[in-house]
């Protein structure tokens, strides 16, 4: 006889396709040191992953919450989180890109300083809370206590590693997105390359002892989660390399990270959704021809950032189209419109504010409304068919 037995699977879908959108942050590391002396390739790398997924990571909860029908009632429900709130975001940015300049006191890359000093933070804070939202799925999918210190400590490890060590580094480094911000005009980077040498030294002994304690934690865990575990490894490497690799890797290794596990989550939330779509519904009927698969959903998101990316880009950084990615330069065209650049200026920023949003909204699982509906989406049933001699 067959029966079709539910198993315990500790990872979202299986080994190969965790390992390589949710664990990027280990295999990463492979071309980043083969091509180290070689920063065409790192520079091809680093195009390609931008044009896919930068873009398409921000869009990725925004599709989800409007584009598939398990979270239509959700919206109509809390429209303050869903509507309301991105709208005055919206209204707010696109009043400051085009208020006139002597208004303020402040030209158009003064406004992206003072927006950029505003993402500069609240980003970094985000990717520590997706390092731990990624530890909370596999803690649940591996049937672990909801409570307990290690919980605890996990959210802390993230946010240190995460968020604050890895800030640190960048603003050492000079990364780009430090140098868009106002960070610099607070503190001199002359004060940051004073300590830098004292930092390489200490911080990564740091990590690795945060991660021990970690380790030791999960190994008293019934079940101990292998998936935790080497993401752990990978945020550990994170944080570790964020004070020795040169700005342009440390992007590939921390945000193409970061955006796979978005565009990855946000497809395979919208290939679980088997909610009935509203009769009639052209919306809803023309996005479900892409949500019935995990690569058609990142086929849309991905074709949605390769269309933008250019101008988002372009428009805060228009220097860069006479320097290595100058065969985009016919971007100029379009964009040696002020008005133009100003639109994609406010629309880059409105972007990644609404993906802050959206992200909390969708992932808000303290709230028994939306852990209704997101939970099932993430964690779909797994069956085995086991045949048996009566």
């Amino acid at each position: 006889m067959n029966n079709a037995t539910e198993i315990k699977n500790p990872w979202l879908r299986s080994a190969g396709w965790d390992g390589f959108w949710m664990l990027s942050g280990i295999w990463l590391l492979a071309p980043l040191l083969l091509f180290s002396n070689r920063p065409t390739a790192l520079q091809i790398m680093l195009l390609g992953g931008t044009a896919l997924f930068w873009l398409s990571h921000r869009f990725a909860t925004t599709y989800n919450a409007f584009c598939t029908p398990a979270y239509r009632d959700l919206v109509r429900m809390e429209r303050s989180r869903f509507i309301l709130w991105p709208t005055i975001v919206t209204l707010l940015t696109f009043t400051f890109v085009f208020v006139p300049n002597n208004f303020v006191k402040l030209d158009t890359w003064g406004k992206v300083q003072i927006l950029g000093t505003i993402f500069f933070l609240y980003n970094s804070y985000h990717f520590g809370v997706q390092h731990y939202g990624v530890l909370s799925i596999y803690r649940i999918r591996a049937g672990q206590a909801h409570g307990g210190w290690l919980k605890r400590y996990e959210r802390f490890f993230c946010i240190a590693v995460g968020t604050v060590l890895v800030a640190i580094a960048q603003i050492c480094h000079g990364a780009q997105v430090v140098n868009d911000s106002l960070i610099y005009n607070i503190i001199p980077r002359v004060f940051f390359l004073k300590i830098f040498d004292i930092l390489r030294l200490i911080v990564p002994t740091i990590v690795v002892l945060l991660s021990v304690v970690f380790y030791v934690g999960e190994l008293k865990n019934n079940p101990i989660s292998h998936p935790k575990m080497f993401y752990v490894f990978g945020l550990m490497l994170q944080g570790v390399f964020a004070y020795f690799l040169d700005p342009i890797s440390f992007l590939i290794l921390w945000g193409v990270q970061h955006w796979l596990v978005s565009v990855a989550l946000g497809a395979h939330m919208a290939q679980n959704d088997t909610t009935e779509v509203p009769k009639g519904s052209l919306w809803y009927n023309f996005w479900n021809r892409f949500n019935k698969g995990f690569w058609p959903t990142i086929f849309v998101l991905c074709l949605g950032s390769v269309l933008l990316a250019p101008l988002f880009e372009f428009a805060v950084h228009p220097e860069k189209m006479s320097g290595s990615y100058s065969f985009l330069a016919v971007f100029s065209l379009l964009l040696a419109n002020t008005v133009l650049v100003k639109l994609f200026i406010a629309l880059n920023f409105v972007s990644v504010y609404i993906h802050f949003i959206m992200d909390r909204a969708i992932f808000r699982f303290s709230d028994p409304n939306v852990r209704k509906i997101s939970v099932p989406l993430l964690f779909k049933p797994i069956t085995l068919t086991v045949k048996e001699k009566a």
